[in-house]
C-alpha cells in the first residue's frame, strides 16, 4: 500500500502523519507527505515527534507537484485547500482524496507551553486516526 499525506506547508501535520504511520507500519506501507507550498520543518513539530521516539530532523519537505505523477492507494489531506489541491493534481486518475480535517496547531495562544500542548494534541489526534483507519495497534 502507498499512502500520501497532504497539508499546506509539509511542515507540521503531514510530516507528523508520515512519521507516525511509518513508525506503526514499518515497511508494510510506503508513506510520503507533501504540501501545497512546502517550507522547512517546524521546530515544535520536530520536538513533539522526538518525544515519542520519532526523529523527523531529516524530513525534506516536498511539494505536491513533486509527487503528482506517482500512484497512491490513499491520499489524505488535512485541510480543505490541501484536499482541493490534491484533487486537482490527481484529476483524471482513480485516486480519491480523503479529508481528515485537523486544525493548525500554531493557531491560538502565543504561550510556548500552550502551543506545545496544541502540537501534542494534534500528534495524538493524527496517531489515533492512523491506528483506527489503518487497523494498526496503538
Amino acid at each position: 500500500m502507498k499512502v500520501l499525506f497532504v497539508c499546506q506547508l509539509n511542515s507540521v501535520r503531514s510530516p507528523m502523519a508520515e512519521g507516525l504511520l511509518r513508525k506503526r507500519a514499518g515497511d508494510k506501507i510506503d508513506v510520503q507527505s507533501c504540501g501545497l507550498s512546502p517550507i522547512d520543518p517546524n521546530e515544535f513539530m520536530l520536538g513533539v515527534m522526538q518525544e515519542v521516539g520519532i526523529d523527523m530532523s531529516e524530513h525534506e519537505p516536498l511539494g505536491l507537484a513533486e509527487v503528482q505523477d506517482e500512484d497512491f492507494d490513499r491520499v489524505i489531506a488535512f485541510t480543505e485547500s490541501a484536499k482541493a489541491g490534491a484533487e486537482t493534481a490527481f484529476e483524471g486518475s482513480d485516486i480519491q482524496v480523503e479529508l481528515w480535517a485537523v486544525p493548525d496547531p500554531g493557531e491560538g495562544s502565543l504561550d510556548v507551553r500552550a502551543m506545545l500542548n496544541n502540537y501534542r494534541a494534534i500528534r495524538s489526534n493524527i496517531d489515533a486516526r492512523i491506528a483506527r483507519e489503518f487497523r494498526l495497534p496503538q
